[in-house]
């Protein structure tokens, strides 16, 4: 029904849902039984029922249900809806540019797969508009079942996932972080511009843009897991921070090369480092964020 949030840094997301499910029992049905059970309303333990929820579920809270109807053919209807939070692991490689498949992993508590098959609809809709939740567009929502069996020691237990995909609106990353950087990272060029016996003027500004990259990375990197993988924009800040540390190499070298009276290698230095150096970091800017 809606998608409330996905936080990124504990890997969960909180959604309201409405499950419904249904199967048919002979034993309830007129022809057996003699009375139509039709219109009567039943809860999960007056029937027989698969015993499925929400393995990956952190808190729910139950809005309405279960409710559980009988036809005169004895078919089950089953429906629940809840609101909570679900934990559900993130491939955040191409942050701030990626696509996230948000899984309630739906598995009987029960019954194994020779026992008891998951069925998803062919057609699924959701109500979720494309723009429901802040920083994220919805995508689509789709029942995938092809996932393994569940396994709990030497039992496995029937199956199926309910996935909601969405794509990052990559905006604000672009606004308040990358363009800040690149300004970063032009502030750290300026040492290329500046006569070589400034030395303590070139120096500062390069351990100035160290010193601000740094903060920078750790701001960012509250806002995502410990991972063990680079994200695209932890690639552009590492090339970033090379980028600043060799300025800083560069503007040592130059200062020291002009208290010894090499001024002319000095300024050849800046003159070619300058434009290696904007290349450079145009090439890390196409490949982390263009490709």
């Amino acid at each position: 029904i809606d998608l409330i949030a996905i936080k990124d840094a504990d890997q969960i997301f909180t959604a309201d849902l409405v499950f419904s499910a249904n199967w048919r029992d002979p034993r309830l049905s007129l022809a057996t039984r003699g009375t139509s059970l039709e219109g009567c309303r039943f809860g999960p333990e007056d029937v027989w029922h698969p015993d499925i929820g929400a393995v990956n579920r952190l808190a729910l809270t139950f809005i309405f249900g279960p409710r559980v109807t009988v036809d005169s053919e004895g078919r089950v209807d089953y429906e629940v809806r809840g609101f909570g939070d679900f934990s559900s692991r993130l491939d955040l490689r191409e942050f701030p540019f990626d696509r996230q498949s948000l899984r309630v992993r739906v598995t009987s508590f029960k019954y194994g797969p020779r026992e008891l098959e998951l069925v998803g609809q062919k057609t699924e809709r959701s109500t979720i508009p494309a723009d429901a939740l802040s920083g994220w567009s919805f995508v689509r929502s789709y029942i995938d079942t092809s996932m393994a069996p569940a396994e709990t020691g030497a039992e496995k237990f029937a199956h199926i996932d309910f996935v909601l995909e969405v794509q990052r609106k990559s905006g604000y990353y672009i606004w308040n972080f990358v363009l800040p950087l690149v300004f970063i990272v032009l502030m750290a060029w300026a040492v290329f511009w500046l006569d070589p016996e400034a030395a303590a003027v070139q120096i500062g500004i390069s351990t100035a843009s160290v010193f601000t990259l740094v903060a920078f990375r750790i701001a960012l990197r509250g806002r995502l897991p410990p991972l063990d993988y680079l994200t695209r924009m932890d690639e552009l800040i590492l090339i970033s921070t090379v980028l600043v540390f060799g300025a800083l190499a560069e503007a040592v070298l130059t200062s020291r090369l002009a208290q010894i009276g090499e001024q002319v290698l000095a300024k050849r230095i800046d003159a070619y480092g300058r434009w290696v150096y904007l290349a450079a970091f145009g090439a890390a800017l196409y490949v982390t964020l263009l490709r």
